[in-house]
């Protein structure tokens, strides 16, 4: 729950003009406590700070402007108790501040998140009418440990928008954030919650480049090891003499070797402090190698996660060591440099290996099998995993292969295997028809004990071969929304979720005709309203796999997408989502360019939705 004293503060729209201080007449205004320092927009602009119990305001405005005519800005800077996310407090800014204050004039044009100072950030835009005055306004929520800056600049309809700009755009620019003696005092590591909940490291300079990653399986005594080479990149502002590593919970480290030496010991709640042997200038690159293992807790794994048996294993989910945070500050995943992965590994040599990419190398000698794959000219997600004495049939048409790979228990007929290959190769040609085609030559689906089939790069884990085609195409389709490209910021679940669903009804309808597409639309529109007030209405930009109403991400998240492509037209649509595709591979996509892309009448009618 947000502290008494940070609703206080932050139901502000617009904090009343500080009387303790005076005017700041003056290029630049600091504030020594609070670490923080802005110019101001232009020349004939003035300060107006204030302080008050825990909190820090200033307001900045021409020197004859009465503020009511609402051009202005303003920063604040409040430490506040409780463990408010910066999702909750930039909700609470739009409900309690923003929308009392205008009323039905409210509007929220978009929602982003972003860095400023290497800190999390939230960028508010939004419209409405104070006062009879019609203003746009732009907010930046920052989060710096405990302590929230917000900083604030109004557009009256009546000034030129863009003249304004320039001056904003140079407090922006301008604005330095540094520690701060009060941030300093109570600084302190992140809690295992936190870590354990967002999947990295918060606050990490360090960037992976690739991942070299050796795993070796014992089926009798169902354990795998990891030799994990990481290349990392100095991503922060100053230099750098350590780096944080991140694993699993389950995950037992067992050193970290660097080119000066091996470290062990390190590890608490999954965190490890890895000392470095040189500095680390800004953009400077260093490298190094993660020794960690994965027995008995295997057994304990969530079955959507992996599985050890002595006839096969799989990992489905994010199993390397991470150096940067997966999520951002408000739970939607976080833009990091796209990691290149070389995976090999050492099993049985009647097993097989496969994993996302391809396969470049194998070979078998001591009655062990070396396989490795990578992925090269497409980038992969999560290099998910799947080891066992696999049969593997392959169907290859029209220079696609599709390989079916039967655990030693399945028992799937000959029809079985033609019709799921057959389902999966008609997924992989209308994806490469409407988002362009990878560089992927082979595509694979894999039977495992998951619980639900999951879709990689090139690669589906299948929960058995009783998969439905509707259920192939979705996870094929996360080839492209989820890897090739991969979306961050407000949304980026939506499109993890919500486009492969999508996808897979528009590619039934191709298949099978339009009043098919029109069934299945329908089916999404009532499973979303299924759910009911206030659920059913909760914007797609705030729901995250696991929280109560994800459903919506795929049932809401397909229905308004196909609602978008009715008001644009099927040819415009279809134009703009290849665009989309081409233009961000192997690259990140945001909410905001999607808008963009598909133009003023769908994205009039998506943006209520998210």
């Amino acid at each position: 729950m947000l502290g008494l004293a940070l609703v206080a503060c932050l139901a502000l729209p617009h904090p009343p003009i500080p009387q303790d201080t005076g005017t700041v007449d003056a290029p630049v205004y600091e504030d020594a406590t609070f670490g923080v320092s802005i110019p101001r927009p232009f020349e004939d602009w003035l300060f107006e700070p204030g302080h008050g119990r825990r909190t820090a305001t200033v307001i900045f405005h021409p020197r004859a402007e009465p503020l009511g005519n609402q051009l202005w800005g303003a920063i604040i800077i409040t430490a506040y108790p409780g463990r408010a996310s910066l999702g909750q407090v930039a909700d609470q800014r739009l409900q309690v501040a923003w929308r009392s204050q205008l009323g039905d004039s409210f509007t929220l044009l978009s929602r982003d998140s972003l860095r400023l100072s290497g800190y999390p950030t939230i960028r508010l835009s939004l419209s409405g009418t104070i006062g009879g005055v019609p203003l746009s306004a732009e907010e930046y929520v920052i989060a710096r440990r405990r302590e929230l800056i917000v900083l604030q600049f109004r557009y009256p309809r009546s000034v030129p928008h863009d003249s304004i700009a320039v001056g904003y755009r140079r407090v922006l620019d301008g604005l330095r954030i540094g520690g701060g003696s009060a941030v300093a005092a109570r600084a302190g590591p992140p809690s295992a919650e936190r870590l354990a909940a967002s999947r990295g490291l918060p606050w990490s300079p360090w960037q992976a480049q690739s991942y070299a990653a050796l795993v070796r399986y014992d089926s009798t005594r169902l354990r795998a090891d990891f030799a994990v080479r990481i290349e990392l990149v100095n991503d922060g502002p100053v230099s750098a003499d350590s780096a944080a590593v991140w694993l699993w919970p389950a995950f037992a480290l067992d050193s970290v070797r660097t080119a000066a030496a091996t470290q062990s010991g390190l590890s608490s709640a999954g965190l490890s402090r890895i000392k470095l042997p040189d500095d680390v200038q800004p953009q400077g690159a260093t490298a190094i190698t993660v020794f960690y293992h994965l027995g008995a807790e295997a057994v304990a794994l969530p079955p959507e996660q992996g599985g050890f048996a002595p006839d096969g294993a799989y990992l489905a989910f994010d199993w390397l060591p991470r150096v940067q945070s997966a999520l951002d500050s408000a739970g939607q995943v976080a833009q990091t440099l796209r990691a290149r992965f070389t995976l090999t590994f050492d099993v049985p040599d009647t097993w097989r290996a496969v994993a996302p990419g391809r396969m470049t190398a194998e070979a078998v000698s001591a009655g062990r099998r070396r396989v490795t794959w990578a992925t090269e000219d497409a980038a992969a997600a999560t290099p998910a995993f799947a080891l066992g004495a696999y049969r593997v049939l392959t169907r290859r048409v029209d220079g696609l292969g599709v390989a079916v790979w039967l655990a030693p228990d399945d028992t799937a007929s000959d029809a079985t295997v033609s019709a799921v290959a057959g389902a999966a190769r008609a997924a992989w040609m209308f994806c490469s028809r409407a988002f362009g085609r990878l560089p992927i030559a082979e595509v694979n689906v894999v039977s495992t004990r998951l619980p639900e089939a999951r879709g990689f790069l090139g690669l589906v884990l299948n929960g058995g071969m009783d998969t439905t085609r509707d259920v192939l195409f979705r996870e094929i389709a996360r080839s492209w929304w989820g890897n090739s490209v991969a979306a961050s910021g407000p949304g980026s679940w939506w499109v993890r979720e919500g486009f492969p669903v999508w996808t897979a009804i528009a590619a039934r309808g191709a298949l099978e005709g339009d009043t098919v597409r029109q069934r299945l639309v329908r089916e999404a529109e009532a499973r979303w309203r299924a759910a009911g007030p206030p659920l059913a209405d909760a914007p797609l930009t705030s729901l995250v796999p696991g929280a109560p109403g994800a459903d919506l991400l795929r049932s809401k998240g397909a229905a308004v997408l196909e609602a978008a492509r009715r008001a644009a037209g099927e040819s415009e649509f279809r134009a703009a989502i290849l665009s989309l595709a081409l233009e961000h591979r192997n690259g990140w996509i945001t909410v905001q360019a999607i808008l963009d892309a598909l133009g003023p009448d769908a994205s009039a009618v998506l943006r209520p939705y998210l």
